[in-house]
């Protein structure tokens, strides 16, 4: 961790940060409710001395939401989009249970088919983002790593030294830790936003984003990839999944009816939680495969192959044991990897993988 550091930097100034001890801090004199917040004894400043991060738990609390300003000029920090604060608030009040050894969080099963039946077919494409990244490495950047819940998910960092946890929620960082320590995994724990990432350029050997990119507000996930790659070293992959909805055709054409209810319910949302909704709700937009090969500046180094063709929905209607679920699993899950480009596209998730190259 200590050695790590020196690749940190101030989402807010860009500048070098330096560790604080207990001393230090008190003559800095703060008194903000951020700070009481996190109780910290240790850590971060710019090298400029106007942003003080908190190090709660061993987590470095880099989030410009969180930083304290001890400067003596104006704040210059920026306030958090709408959409942003919807995404930080639901992930800040979200709980977590208990499942196997680890803890998940508490809303997963609208997400993921927990049945007996998809039980293979689910495990299989958790795993799936593994063989795209580096057989060894010293850092596993896990962007929006969340709580790392799934004994699969734990194992994609075990060629890796340390993994890099960055998570928008301090809560999730804390499950992420639990979970890490369990597993016997080294890790260091970092709060950020991840189209701002506090990490010098080149300082990591792969990054991994699993079902984060379409939370990030649509205007601003070009900005979160080409972090992604900003931090990764040359010669390194980036390997995202990604969720096509509606611009997936599979599950236009299978789901039919319920796709249009989903469809509609989506955009009826948009409207409804700008002026009804008093909970957080979780932001999502998910852009075409055409828009990431015409948006990227470095399209030319992207590949994409099939993570998993379907989503709950459709394993909730179409495969049930009594009428062969597990054989018409096997079946398409061969598909999957025979024709993977294809079903990248035609089906409903991506395995996005970009391989940072310097152009010849």
């Amino acid at each position: 961790m200590q050695q790590f550091i020196s690749s940190l930097r101030c989402p807010i100034t860009q500048n070098r940060l330096h560790l604080v001890n207990e001393s230090e801090i008190k003559q800095l004199k703060i008194q903000t409710d951020a700070f009481n917040q996190f109780q910290c004894t240790f850590g971060l400043i710019d090298s400029s001395n106007q942003y003080f991060y908190p190090i709660y738990e061993d987590i470095f609390i880099l989030l410009s939401h969180y930083a304290i300003y001890v400067g003596e000029n104006e704040d210059s920090r920026k306030q958090f989009s709408f959409d942003k604060q919807r995404v930080f608030d639901y992930y800040n009040q979200v709980s977590y249970l208990l499942k196997g050894q680890y803890n998940i969080y508490g809303d997963s099963a609208k997400w993921v088919d927990f049945r007996e039946v998809s039980e293979e077919y689910i495990r299989h494409s958790f795993l799936h983002a593994k063989q795209y990244l580096p057989k060894r490495g010293e850092y596993l950047l896990d962007v929006a790593s969340g709580p790392i819940g799934s004994p699969e998910y734990m194992s994609i960092s075990e060629s890796f030294t340390t993994r890099i946890c960055v998570d928008i929620s301090v809560n999730a960082l804390l499950q992420a830790k639990y979970n890490m320590q369990k597993a016997k995994q080294k890790g260091i724990f970092i709060c950020a936003d991840i189209t701002n990432l506090p990490i010098a350029n080149d300082a990591v050997d792969a990054v991994l984003s699993q079902h984060t990119l379409y939370h990030v507000p649509k205007n601003e996930q070009k900005v979160a990839v080409e972090e992604m790659y900003r931090v990764a070293k040359w010669d390194s992959k980036i390997v995202i999944v990604y969720c096509w909805f509606y611009h997936s055709w599979m599950m236009n054409i299978s789901l039919n009816i319920v796709q249009l209810y989903r469809i509609a319910r989506h955009f009826a949302g948009k409207i409804a939680v700008k002026w009804f909704s008093k909970e957080p709700k979780l932001y999502f937009y998910a852009h075409s495969p055409k828009w990431f090969k015409r948006s990227l500046p470095f399209s030319n180094q992207l590949k994409m192959y099939c993570w998993r063709s379907t989503n709950k929905y459709f394993l909730n209607l179409y495969i049930h044991k009594a009428l062969f679920g597990k054989q018409l699993l096997s079946k398409l899950q061969k598909i999957e990897k025979k024709y993977s480009e294809f079903m990248a596209t035609f089906g409903e998730y991506a395995v996005l993988v970009i391989s940072k190259q310097k152009s010849e």
